[in-house]
């Protein structure tokens, strides 16, 4: 079984899949919806060592730049091993 983690627990080219969002940081979710950011949405990280804590990930078709607490308000998994294609 997979565990929800945050995507700074992730390494560059990871691929990761998004599955909610944290209570804590809610006031971002709006914007993070706006973004494309839904339950169920792949993505690739590309960067995690931009300034203030941002992090730039990539969309099916679009290249997405996150502030620190937008990055933190998204609950994401990672593909079993088997499940990587």
């Amino acid at each position: 079984m997979r565990s929800a983690i945050n995507i700074p627990e992730l390494s560059t080219g990871s691929i990761g899949t998004i599955v909610g969002y944290s209570r804590v940081y809610g006031g971002y979710v709006g914007k993070l919806i706006s973004q494309g950011l839904l339950p169920g949405t792949p993505f690739v990280v590309l960067s995690l060592n931009l300034p203030q804590g941002a992090v730039q990930i990539m969309l099916q078709e679009k290249i997405i730049t996150l502030s620190k607490p937008e990055v933190n308000a998204l609950i994401v998994e990672t593909p079993l091993e088997d499940e990587i294609d």
